[in-house]
């Protein structure tokens, strides 16, 4: 069989934007964890610590989908030079805040100003596949390679974090995240011959990506989907510790993000004949199943072929999520589109983060474990919904495409 990662990676300029990518996305995952070791360990405080962390998550997602929809109307390399610099300037800010003893609101701010200054690569790197094999069935395999990416950057990120600030300097995380968003960020604004088209915001006037039919519902899927997966992550934790084996928890989480990765290069490695919302509907009741096994596992050895077993379902409903986006979301606010798939997955981590840890202080890890099953099946259920939305707006999509080619 061909092997269609190596085609998506021999089209002109698609290696330069992919490293660019890689590299500006890793400052992203560096971030909050990185956060949190710097302020803990120099304040000692690790309450404070989750406030300057979170206000960099909830700025990212609140802000990233409107910077998405300004690269719809100006390119990528315009919108780019400016957050290069903002982001550059308020995570230096926020390095020299911590150093010289800044208070505790100026940590927020400054960490606030670095989450709403950095754009969501991965909806540009996207967009960029998109514009280059929009009709190609060669498209299908490049979204399912960035699937496969952020599941690599998902582990290299931390460890990254976790060897730098043990090893070297509680600050040490974040100069690396520093340094590779100017390096990526940069790297990617000095590619323009693979950005998509501006777009014509006179003909198509100044909407919004979220009037596409069905994506409000895809969003609320992914909020599900992102809530469960980051349940899982802190209730293994919690498990493993109660049976005494906290460190079998990194190869457990390890293992998901393995079984993610092999299933998302699987998967785009095949053509299916199914339309993407179809897809979506059918995978994520196995990603359920996968996720209540960890709620009845009797020990530790059963999470993980667990693990294995939900991480085959995780990047293909990921990668037809966005397959949906690219299909049903108009060409000239697909960046956008991408962006709000993106941050909904980190408003469900953020919510998963907030509610997990509660549910394991007052009920204990297993349930934990079955309130992450809970969340799995309500994105089945708004799975299901998006899907039967988006097969009403199917005849419009066809016809605008038809117009758009024709």
């Amino acid at each position: 069989m061909d092997n269609p990662y190596g085609k998506i990676l021999s089209v002109p300029g698609a290696p330069g934007f992919v490293a660019a990518g890689f590299v500006a996305r890793l400052a992203h995952l560096m971030t909050v964890l990185g956060t949190v070791f710097l302020v803990s360990s120099v304040t000692g405080s690790y309450g404070l610590a989750g406030l300057v962390s979170a206000a960099y998550a909830l700025t990212y997602s609140m802000v990233s989908p409107l910077l998405s929809r300004r690269v719809d109307r100006q390119r990528q390399s315009r919108v780019l030079a400016v957050t290069t610099l903002a982001n550059a300037a308020s995570r230096a800010g926020f390095l020299a805040a911590v150093q010289w003893g800044g208070p505790a609101w100026s940590l927020v701010l400054l960490s606030a100003l670095s989450g709403g200054t950095m754009p969501a690569i991965g909806s540009l790197i996207r967009a960029r596949w998109s514009h280059l094999l929009h009709g190609s069935p060669l498209l299908h395999a490049a979204l399912a390679f960035e699937s496969v990416v952020d599941e690599v950057i998902l582990v290299a990120g931390p460890i990254a974090v976790a060897v730098l600030v043990t090893g070297v300097d509680p600050m040490a995380g974040l100069v690396l995240a520093l340094v590779c968003t100017v390096a990526g960020q940069t790297a990617l604004a000095l590619q323009p011959g693979t950005e998509p088209p501006v777009a014509d915001v006179g003909r198509h006037g100044r909407g919004t990506a979220l009037t596409t039919p069905g994506l409000p519902l895809l969003m609320v899927t992914f909020i599900a989907v992102g809530t469960a997966g980051s349940v899982i992550d802190l209730g293994v934790v919690a498990f493993t510790e109660e049976h005494g084996a906290k460190a079998a928890s990194g190869w457990v989480l390890g293992l998901l993000a393995l079984g993610s990765a092999v299933a998302g290069l699987w998967y785009g490695a095949r053509p299916w004949s199914s339309p993407p919302e179809r897809r979506l509907a059918a995978t994520l009741p196995l990603f359920t199943g996968g996720t209540l096994v960890f709620a009845v596992a009797p020990g530790v050895a059963f999470l993980f072929p667990a693990a294995v077993l939900l991480g085959l379902t995780m990047a293909p409903a990921l990668i037809a999520g966005f397959s949906a986006v690219e299909r049903y979301v108009p060409r000239h606010r697909l960046t956008e589109g991408m962006a709000l798939v993106t941050t909904s997955m980190g408003i469900g981590i953020s919510i998963g983060s907030a509610t997990a840890g509660k549910a394991v202080d007052l009920w204990g890890p297993r349930a934990a474990l079955g309130w992450a099953g809970c969340w799995a099946a309500a994105a089945a259920l708004a799975g299901l919904m998006t899907a039967r939305r988006l097969r009403r707006a199917a005849p419009a999509a066809e016809e605008r495409e038809h117009a758009r080619t024709g």
